[in-house]
């Protein structure tokens, strides 16, 4: 049965607010895995994801190790072919490796991937109901993933389930073949786990391999060491004379003969160079046949051969172009699209935001140093955007989050590394943040969580600007500008010794101190307007009005959130309305009875020459140790709480325990 994103979307709200399921609009599966979600009590609007457990993830990678060691090649397959997220997990759940192209992707690595704290999704389906799965969009049961596409394929060795093999586009839909893909995937992992590791001949698996690429609707041909063809994609072969490609060397069918050369190399960049190929071997044509080359991935085998898989895409040709960093080989076809949250300038018409945005005027076409100042939600990212795109820089803006990364993990992360840098490792290496934002813009958020020795490192290369990758000797110059996000106080954090001085004074060449929305309420009613404008466009619904009663309640509220926190609210009004306005009902119950609260909240302002340690444990023994509480007093996430608690050295017992 065919289910639109229209008719999941409706299940999807009717769902949420009544608790009843509409048969007709979702999968069955899907219909049963939202009920899971429900009973566990998840918050369908809730963002966290589990943070990755690096002690029990080596574990793990030891207790899989020669699953991962069979299961490798077959992921790096996938992972060229599909260009998104891959990973695997065990029979509980826990993702014990990730192979993605994205710099920055701090979830599921090494967590459990578990309906109670990830919602549903394919993965989660594939492990209750041991049935390959795909899930888009709305069928996932929390909007933090209603942008994603995923699929999933149990590994079963005698009717019991090993690992999940998984595919996740976090961005938009996969290729229509991506579920295809990802089983015929999991059967040459069955394959290698019956047969043993002594079974390595690629000869054995070309029938599997072919059938996973001919899934592929671009021209996919996978070489040996030599340039010779060891299979290809139907596609690829019927684009040329005869009907067997198999067994003849690439080279001959290339006018110039540099180009195989480049196409074997072993580089690390992306391609994107265009190819030609002799007009004697084009089908029923006498002209040049020219491609672009989409992806190109090295493959390492368990007997140690290589292969290069190649994906190149027909250039003029009537098909809907792809660009090459697409997440998918083929245009969507599927019935609903799922796009990236709109890119927007910031937007405020109040005199302190009009502060920032003459900053920001002025200081943007300049490389200094930037330091955004705000507490959480108040848009740094936004303005770190707004700043990159009016500097002319023509580099990519790359964001990196110095608190959502193991201390391990983020200089590789920011610096990148060589081959056989460490276990684990990606064949060829990696590419950094730092290069990543080469001629363009790096936005370090959450600099005070970044560790000291780190530090040392971030301050040397704003004196050297240059970088070396883990594992190489060579360092690289690099042009890039340093744009630090904070919501702690940095002066104090230097005072205490967890900061380095020299390093903030580097940082803090122009200073951007960004209001609180409570601050500047009358830009309350131009965001919540954007927004509405924004979220209709995304999910493609009718536009609605806010109630002025709806409006001023808004507007009187404190929003601790800031604006993500308005954002937030505005999205399921969106969704829970059902007529064409947003009236009281469709807030929040906390919203509507804040005022009760307000006079309340006003005991815990802090006093003169209280440092922020007294402050959090002066609030800890007020609420009787109380997390929830201590933190929506302080107007922080209970995780930046339980941070700061660690930083500061304060323990929780019964009450705060001062040390």
């Amino acid at each position: 049965m065919h289910y639109t994103q229209e008719g999941i979307l409706e299940a999807w709200k009717n769902f949420v607010i009544r608790g009843v399921i509409q048969e007709d609009n979702v999968h069955p599966s899907v219909a049963r895995s939202w009920e899971r979600c429900r009973n566990l009590g998840l918050d369908p609007w809730s963002t966290e994801f589990p943070k990755c457990n690096t002690s029990l993830l080596q574990e793990k990678r030891i207790q899989y190790a020669e699953l991962l060691s069979l299961a490798a090649p077959v992921m790096n397959y996938l992972y060229a072919l599909l260009d998104c997220n891959i990973s695997i997990c065990d029979s509980d759940g826990f993702v014990f490796e990730l192979i993605t192209p994205i710099k920055n992707y701090p979830r599921t690595l090494g967590a459990y991937t578990d309906e109670a704290t990830c919602g549903n999704g394919a993965v989660t389906i594939a492990l209750k109901e041991k049935i390959p799965m795909r899930t888009d969009g709305y069928e996932h049961y929390r909007i933090i993933s209603q942008n994603h596409s995923g699929v999933s394929s149990p590994i079963m060795i005698n009717n019991t389930l090993v690992a999940v093999l998984n595919g996740v586009n976090p961005f938009g839909s996969l290729h229509d073949n991506a579920l295809s893909m990802t089983i015929t995937a999991a059967k040459i992992i069955e394959y290698y786990l019956t047969a043993g590791p002594k079974s390595t001949k690629p000869l054995e698996l070309k029938p599997l391999i072919k059938e996973m690429i001919d899934d592929c609707s671009c021209l996919v041909v996978v070489l040996e060491h030599d340039g010779t063809i060891h299979t290809a994609n139907q596609i690829f072969a019927s684009s040329f004379t005869g009907s067997d490609t198999t067994g003849k060397s690439l080279g001959s069918y290339l006018p110039n003969k540099n180009d195989l050369a480049r196409l074997m190399a072993n580089n690390y960049e992306q391609p994107s160079e265009e190819i030609e190929f002799k007009a004697d071997f084009a089908t029923h044509k006498r002209e040049t046949l020219r491609c672009r080359l989409l992806r190109k991935q090295h493959i390492r085998l368990l007997n140690g051969e290589v292969h290069t898989l190649l994906i190149f895409k027909k250039q003029g040709s009537a098909e809907q172009k792809v660009n090459h960093s697409s997440p998918s080989c083929s245009p969507v076809s599927i019935s609903h699209k799922l796009s990236k949250p709109h890119e927007i300038d910031y937007i405020g018409e109040s005199t302190t935001w009009s502060k920032v945005d003459s900053i920001v005027q002025k200081t943007a076409k300049f490389p200094s140093n930037v330091l955004l100042l705000g507490e959480t939600g108040t848009g740094k990212e936004v303005v770190a955007k707004a700043i990159h795109q009016r500097s002319g820089r023509k580099g990519n803006f790359v964001a990196i989050n110095c608190g959502a990364l193991p201390k391990d993990l983020l200089h590789s992360e920011l610096f990148g590394y060589e081959e056989g840098a460490f276990t684990g490792a990606r064949a060829h290496g990696s590419i950094g943040k730092f290069e990543h934002a080469h001629e363009g813009t790096l936005l370090l958020d959450e600099i005070g969580e970044m560790p000291l020795d780190m530090q040392v490192t971030l301050l040397r290369f704003l004196q050297e600007r240059t970088i070396t990758r883990i594992s190489s000797n060579k360092p690289k110059k690099v042009d890039v500008r340093i744009i630090a996000a904070t919501n702690t106080d940095m002066a104090e954090l230097v005072r205490l010794g967890q900061f380095r001085q020299d390093l903030y004074y580097r940082l803090n060449v122009i200073e951007i101190n960004l209001p609180p929305l409570r601050e500047r309420k009358c830009d309350i009613p131009l965001l919540a307007e954007h927004f509405i404008s924004e979220l209709s466009r995304q999910y493609n619904v009718q536009s609605k009005q806010i109630h002025p009663a709806a409006l001023q309640i808004l507007c009187s509220y404190d929003w601790p959130g800031n604006v993500r926190e308005l954002k937030n609210v505005i999205e399921k009004a969106m969704i829970l309305s059902e007529g064409l306005e947003i009236t009281p009902e469709f807030l929040p119950e906390y919203i509507l009875h804040s005022q009760n609260t307000t006079s309340q909240s006003k005991l815990f302002t802090p006093q003169n020459g209280e440092s922020e340690r007294e402050r959090i444990i002066n609030l800890l023994e007020s609420y009787n140790g109380n997390i929830f509480q201590a933190a929506k007093a302080l107007k922080m996430s209970r995780n930046t709480l339980y941070r700061k608690m660690e930083k500061y050295n304060i323990q929780l017992k019964t009450s705060a325990v001062k040390k």
